[in-house]
């Protein structure tokens, strides 16, 4: 594995889960990977000046008729794969599922991020 510099600003909110107070700097090594995994997920294409491909673009992904959840995991896999090399020699594991919300009718997009015990869900609908 490569020499990392792994200190990065703590970006946990009030409501996170494992949200803690007063953090200021992030220096754990699987919980900056964490938050870099959260930054993709949430992020859509285009939001970040200068990389206008950082981001998994999921509300987008979901309505797309002939994209398959193994497709959907694969374009995850590859924005984990530019923007994560942290994460190089570490198992983690990465499920995407579709479901049909019964009372809705609506479709909806689980998935599901595994890593040295960490477990990061997100859901899109």
């Amino acid at each position: 594995m490569a020499a990392f510099n792994f200190i990065d600003f703590y970006i946990g909110y009030l409501g996170h889960p494992n949200f803690r107070d007063p953090e200021l700097i992030e220096d754990d090594l699987i919980r900056v990977i964490v938050q870099k995994y959260e930054m993709i997920v949430f992020t859509n294409k285009g939001e970040v000046l200068c990389e206008p491909n950082f981001g998994a673009d999921l509300t987008l992904l979901l309505h797309e008729t002939k994209l398959s959840a193994t497709a959907i995991q694969a374009e995850i896999r590859a924005q984990i794969s530019d923007y994560i090399p942290e994460i190089e020699g570490i198992d983690y594991e990465l499920l995407v599922d579709f479901f049909d919300h019964p009372s809705r009718h609506l479709e909806y997009m689980v998935i599901n991020f595994q890593i040295a015990g960490y477990q990061v869900y997100a859901s899109v609908v």
